[in-house]
Order: C-alpha cells, then sequence, then structure tokens
C-alpha cells in the first residue's frame, strides 16, 4: 500500500521529536520486543515498516534509538553518519520532502523484509514522486538496520540510488536569485535543513 511520501515527510518533521519527547510510554506499547528482551521477529519488523509507509511516525521512530548511527551510504549532499535521531529527520527526510512536489502525492512502500529474530535485518523501499522541477523520483532503498535486544534500531546503512538524490537536490533545493534580491540576512547552509547551494 502507497501513502503520499509528502505528508509523511512533513508530519514526521513537524511531529515526532517533541511526541517521543513527550511520550516515553510509546515506545513500550509500540515494542512488543522490549518486554521479552529480544530481536524483534520479520512480522514485526514487517509491521514497523508498513507504519512508518503509512504516516505512523511515533511508532517508527519510537524504536529508534536517540543516539541512533544512521549512515547515509554514497557522495551526494544527505551522504554522512548522523548519530542523532532529531538530526537525521530534519537533515535528511525534511531537506527531501522540500524538494518534492505535494501534487501529484509522492509516495512509499515496503517492498521486502529479509531477516528478522537477530541482530541485523534488511528492508527493501521502493519511493516515488516528482521533484519540483518536474524530475521523476524513482528511488528504491535497502536499509541495513541494526537492533537491540529491547527491540529499537541502533545503527542503520542506508543504500539508494545517491545520483538521483543528488540531482533531485541540486535542482530543487536552491533558489533561484536575481540581482534585485536584497541581501540583509544571512542564508543557512552548505549542511543542514533550510540548506541553500
Amino acid at each position: 500500500m502507497r501513502f503520499p511520501i509528502h505528508i509523511i515527510l512533513a508530519f514526521l518533521i513537524a511531529s515526532v521529536s517533541a511526541t517521543l519527547a513527550s511520550s516515553p510510554s510509546a515506545s513500550s506499547s509500540a515494542n512488543p520486543s522490549s518486554s521479552t528482551g529480544k530481536y524483534p521477529d520479520k512480522d514485526e519488523i514487517t509491521k514497523l515498516f508498513n507504519a512508518f509507509s503509512q504516516g505512523n511516525y511515533t511508532v517508527f521512530f519510537s524504536r529508534v534509538a536517540p543516539n541512533v548511527n544512521w549512515t547515509m551510504m554514497g557522495t551526494h549532499p544527505l551522504a554522512g553518519q548522523y548519530h542523532n535521531r532529531t538530526i537525521f529527520i530534519a537533515d535528511t527526510l525534511g531537506r527531501l520532502k522540500n524538494t518534492l512536489r505535494s501534487s501529484p502525492p509522492a509516495t512509499m512502500e515496503l517492498v521486502h523484509v529479509v531477516g528478522g529474530g537477530s541482530e541485523w535485518s534488511v528492508q527493501e523501499l521502493h519511493g516515488l514522486g516528482v521533484g519540483k522541477n518536474g524530475l521523476k523520483y524513482d528511488n528504491r532503498f535497502a536499509w541495513v538496520t541494526r537492533w537491540n535486544t529491547a527491540g529499537q534500531i541502533v545503527e542503520v546503512h542506508s543504500y539508494f540510488d545517491s545520483a538521483l538524490v543528488q540531482r533531485l537536490i541540486t535542482e530543487n533545493e536552491s533558489p533561484i536569485y536575481t540581482y534585485t534580491d536584497q541581501r540583509d540576512t544571512l542564508q543557512l547552509g552548505p549542511v543542514g535543513a533550510n540548506c541553500r547551494s
């Protein structure tokens, strides 16, 4: 099942951090593994990633450790190691959201889960959308995830079409400036949310 990715990303950025901070019980109620002290099985991982695809970010990110080690593989504007869940959300998902059109809505779906019941699993996801400049965004990604015995994601290696992400961000993130623009405020960048290149 596919759901609009722009809605997923917008809601995610706006609400996840605040919700997680104010709801300490969200993690245990959405996380059967936390009470059993084992790694999540394939069904549990599938439910978790389907929740993410359907826009239930509170459930998904309550299962991501606050100090997660999330590595975006490749050489592109999002590449690097993120050691904080909030920074990862803002600096990757937020930037992608800002490059995609809201209509037609972008979608994301879980394609496969490999593994379960052990420390590592792999999830294949498929994202479709249109960049603000009309660029077709058709990206498949694999997230190699490491779990702790409390059922939290503590490490991710994210693989995807980095050339497409590079093009999407390069062509859609930077605003167009002219000689009539008044430059009396500092522009943020070159790395992070609201980046201007």
